[in-house]
């Protein structure tokens, strides 16, 4: 197995460590320090967002919040590793936790489209560069984009027959690195609630 990470393992994980944010918002650096590293991609994709952030600083400043800045990253981090996930793997994890296999391939397909179109808009960063067009034009570029995905990802479903009932759940085992991110989750909400 590469550097992802086993499904299972991962959402329990980030399930955990989202409860412990939600018990106890000072658990936020330290899970922020846990994703960061266990996946050094997410630090990567914090850095790109880094308009976002400084806009959600300069909001919360504003409107009184900025004891939540930490927790909105820390959170933003945890959304970040599982988008890492393989959404294939994500969808039979769900199913492995008996979710029905309509809602886990939902979850899964909505995965898939949200990376595509990720790699999308880092294209048309890259073409904004040489183009020199505005941020508008970027949104509705990337808003066609997004729409003719879908449609594509919907008729390419429906042309192969697609049947919930004849896909059957691959999954992998969890190694050394799995277990131990399980470990810190449940040692990091258990200290959230003391």
């Amino acid at each position: 197995m590469s550097s992802r990470f086993e499904a299972r393992t991962a959402l329990i994980s980030m399930l955990l460590l989202s409860l412990s944010i939600l018990v106890d918002q000072r658990m936020s650096l330290p899970i922020l320090i846990l994703t960061i590293a266990f996946n050094f991609n997410v630090l990567k994709a914090l850095a790109k967002l880094t308009p976002l952030i400084a806009f959600y600083i300069v909001s919360s400043f504003f409107l009184g919040g900025v004891d939540k800045i930490l927790t909105m990253v820390a959170l933003l981090s945890l959304f970040l590793f599982l988008y890492g996930l393989n959404p294939e793997e994500v969808g039979f994890a769900l199913m492995y936790f008996r979710f029905p296999p309509r809602f886990a391939y939902s979850i899964c397909i909505s995965l898939r489209l949200l990376q595509n179109i990720s790699n999308d808009l880092n294209n048309l960063f890259q073409l904004r560069k040489i183009e020199r067009f505005s941020y508008l034009e970027l949104l509705k570029r990337l808003t066609n984009i997004a729409i003719i995905r879908a449609i594509s990802m919907a008729e390419s479903l429906e042309s192969r027959n697609f049947d919930l009932d004849m896909r059957i759940p691959h999954i992998n085992k969890p190694n050394l690195k799995d277990y131990a991110l399980l470990l810190s989750s449940i040692i990091l909400a258990l200290l959230s609630l003391l």
